[in-house]
């Protein structure tokens, strides 16, 4: 059922005469953008089909959330690989301590403890909806809207557990303790007996902690794009560190270029052979390096520009640090720039030796786009939201924010012709790109994955990567045409490569084709 579904959507965005675009070879396609250009001169084709399936990839916690690219021939994805092996240390970790169930609040102490004790005064007859009207009461009573929008849904859940939530206490102590290793099971009983947690509780922990620790290899594997074999994998010793690290990697000059868990490295693509290696001095990054001529650029702590062949350090810049937003490279005038998010602006460097030349309002994990003498970025910041600038004068000028204050901030926004689009945050937004004035805004569960363009049609994943939603760019229609079950890895994007769609699932890559 769901393949039919995916194949009568696919048949309403790519119907079309001639020109695909033949490959995605980075984050955010050939000019990292999001949009797949052809010439869109319509007409109808058969219904496209599931064409392959990858076997099991790792994810999340095991594997990260990096999309895949292609060049054309082959489908790429970068992991950080992670296993568990036996060890007689015991380890609270912060995949433990998310299985347990111990979040930290972060509130002012005075509504952590009004939150505790209206908690185990919570009359355990209230069940059901009463229960649910009571918690929204109490959030809207005391919360306010930033508060409610980070921290509401973990307090909600702690009112649902309601006596049986784990104290307040226990988890900030185990807190204290996190990621610091102790010599043995002995060792970890004795210090929980030291603590003033309930029996049951230490007996929970004591059990629950696993004799084991994780290890991770840095991995790049090669799928045949015509039938999702194999036909590489190569792999080395990495550090562990989760779901954080996220990065896609990018294809140039026979390459494959890769962020790993502590390491950038580049891979022959023809067969996985290790060319260069450089380890770093950051660990767990989500930044998609950037091919950019004879150079390939990442937030690896600070922004850094490697040489494509040899992976020699051209230049890098301590101003702008972080290891979680992606560059984007465009022309200022006749000068060849590269734009990144830093932590709370967002910056324009030198192509050719990095220096500042210019910063302003911005900042976060999203990756800005360029268009139309545009610079579009996506800020985490709520005074500044969605941001343009215009270059089109030979400087750089803000031309309008649209201040907002929403949870998610990573998805990157889109510019198409005269538009701008916020597909992410918990919205679909579409702006006149010159003014900022707002076409259309309404409500919708994207979240964090960044939308991608076919035609006129724009695609995104919605409600946590479960439907892929497909969304008329036409401000003046600016309507979901569909939405269709997909199960995509939440995080992820798509990759369009010729007739092929590529998407990241939760265990593994599918590949659907339409002829």
């Amino acid at each position: 059922m769901m393949r039919i579904q995916l194949s009568l959507v696919i048949f309403i965005i790519f119907s079309f005469k001639v020109g695909f675009a033949t490959d995605w070879p980075q984050w955010r396609g050939p000019q990292r953008d999001g949009i797949n250009r052809w010439n869109a001169d319509y007409k109808e084709l058969s219904s496209p089909f599931l064409l392959w399936e990858s076997e099991t990839i790792p994810r999340g916690d095991e594997g990260g959330f990096g999309s895949a690219v292609s060049d054309g021939k082959c489908v790429y994805l970068s992991i950080v690989w992670h296993r568990d092996v036996p060890t007689s240390t015991r380890t609270i970790s912060d995949l433990f301590l998310r299985k347990l169930g111990a979040r930290k609040i972060n509130l002012p102490e005075n509504l952590i403890e009004k939150a505790e004790s209206d908690r185990l005064s919570l009359n355990p007859r209230l069940r059901g909806s009463k229960l649910e009207d009571w918690i929204e009461d109490w959030l809207n009573q005391n919360l306010d809207q930033k508060q409610k929008m980070v921290q509401g849904d973990l307090l909600a859940s702690r009112f649902r557990q309601g006596k049986i939530a784990l104290p307040v206490s226990v988890i900030e102590t185990l807190h204290a303790v996190k990621n610091k290793p102790f010599a043995s099971q002995d060792a970890l009983d004795k210090w929980l007996d030291e603590q003033d947690f309930d029996t049951s509780i230490r007996k929970k922990i004591s059990e629950s902690v696993p004799p084991t620790k994780r290890i991770a290899d840095d991995t790049v594997i090669a799928l045949d794009l015509t039938d999702g074999s194999q036909k590489w994998k190569t792999s080395m010793i990495g550090s562990p560190s989760g779901r954080s690290s996220s990065s896609t990697p990018c294809v140039s000059r026979g390459r494959l270029i890769s962020v790993g868990s502590d390491r950038i490295f580049a891979v022959e693509v023809k067969s996985g052979k290790v060319l260069w290696d450089n380890k770093l001095d950051v660990e767990s990054m989500a930044t998609s390096p950037l091919c950019f001529d004879d150079k390939v650029v990442a937030l690896v702590g600070k922004l850094t520009a490697f040489e494509v062949e040899s992976g020699k350090i051209i230049w890098s810049n301590e101003q702008i640090k972080g290891k979680a937003a992606s560059a984007i490279a465009f022309k200022l005038g006749q000068k060849d720039v590269i734009a990144c998010n830093g932590a709370k602006e967002v910056f324009i460097v030198d192509a050719e030796n990095g220096k500042t030349l210019w910063k302003g309002p911005g900042g976060g994990s999203s990756t800005p786009v360029f268009s139309n003498g545009y610079l579009l970025v996506h800020s985490k910041e709520k005074d500044v939201g969605l941001i343009a600038y215009n270059t089109n004068a030979g400087n750089v000028e803000e031309a309008w924010r649209f201040p907002k204050l929403t949870r998610r901030s990573d998805s990157s926004p889109l510019i198409l012709g005269k538009y701008a689009y916020l597909v992410g945050a918990g919205m679909r937004s579409c702006f006149q790109l010159a003014t900022g004035e707002l076409v259309r805004k309404e409500p919708s569960k994207h979240d964090i994955s960044s939308p991608v363009v076919s035609g006129t049609k724009i695609m995104a994943f919605e409600i946590n990567g479960n439907f892929l939603s497909v969304i008329d760019s036409n401000p003046n229609n600016f309507q979901k045409i569909e939405g269709y079950k997909i199960n995509a890895l939440r995080c992820t994007s798509p990759a369009l490569i010729g007739n092929k769609i590529i998407i990241r699932k939760e265990d593994r890559v599918a590949c659907y084709e339409f002829r």
